[in-house]
């Protein structure tokens, strides 16, 4: 199950930018942790890969992370920007979230490289 997407851009074939809502009853929430729900990061790492392959057309087996790091937790109801850069000459995968917030400034959530075998 994946979040609402509001907004997409691909400013360039390599580059893409999206607008997620998280709502309350993803299935990623259950369970992580009751009665204060944390959107693992796991679920981070999947859905750059997932909007990579829908957006950028990202191929390949995915190899390893690196330099993965998790600043801020992600509860429901937030809005997320995740901004997505491929390199094909590395193989390299960049991904960075934002919480978006209702003064307009984006909060660091997590950040990270996938490494692809393609």
């Amino acid at each position: 199950m994946l979040p609402i997407k509001l907004e997409c851009s691909t400013p360039s074939p390599d580059t893409a930018k999206l607008q997620l809502l998280l709502e309350p009853q993803l299935f990623w929430f259950k369970g992580h942790f009751p009665g204060q729900p944390v959107l693992p990061g796991v679920a981070q790492i999947h859905w750059a890969v997932h909007y990579a392959r829908e957006h950028l057309g990202l191929n390949g087996q995915f190899v390893a992370m690196q330099a993965i790091k998790f600043q801020s937790p992600v509860t429901h109801g937030q809005t997320l920007e995740l901004n997505l850069q491929w390199s094909a000459e590395k193989e390299l995968l960049k991904f960075s979230y934002f919480s978006v917030q209702p003064t307009a400034d984006l909060l660091p959530v997590s950040s990270g490289k996938i490494r692809f075998s393609l």
